[in-house]
């Protein structure tokens, strides 16, 4: 792993555990599923999919399963089984940012299993509906770097 990616990690762990305090876990709005898309680091590594989010399932951690299909020569797809934490609401906005950890495996010519790290924004609309905004850093057998974008429902 190069020194960037590891400082990165420790300054986006550290700021996770300094924030840990501050957890709301009805931060989730309720359950749902969307649509997500998102691209790999390479620019033609195209993905698109679905999410869902349950919960919480434990004191304050959200259950956040993900399925997505590339579209690059590879042609590999993706499943995320993560456990999401809302970590520190924007005040005035209704904004929350958010940590996830989980597996990650990769479906493509041969399986390949790593773990997921997520940094990201769950941002409200009306009626249920909300937009995650999310990095993705990958250790192991799958991609380094992710960024992916997914549109709500509430279920």
């Amino acid at each position: 792993m190069r020194l960037a990616t590891q400082i990165f990690v420790i300054a986006a762990l550290s700021v996770m555990g300094i924030c840990a305090g501050a957890i709301d876990a009805n931060a989730g709005r309720g359950d749902g599923l969307g649509i997500l898309f998102g691209q790999d680091t390479h620019p033609d590594d195209f993905f698109v999919g679905g999410q869902a989010e349950f919960g919480p399932v434990t004191s304050a951690a959200f259950l956040v399963p993900s399925f997505h299909i590339a579209f690059d020569d590879g042609a590999a797809s993706a499943a995320n089984l993560d456990l999401r934490w809302y970590l520190l609401p924007l005040p005035e906005t209704g904004i929350r940012i958010y940590g996830a950890a989980g597996p990650t495996i990769l479906f493509a010519s041969d399986t390949q299993i790593g773990l997921s790290l997520t940094a990201g924004f769950n941002i409200p609309m009306r009626n249920r509906r909300r937009y995650n905004v999310e990095l993705r850093f990958g250790f192991g057998d799958i991609p380094d770097l992710k960024f992916d974008a997914a549109v709500m429902f509430g279920i």
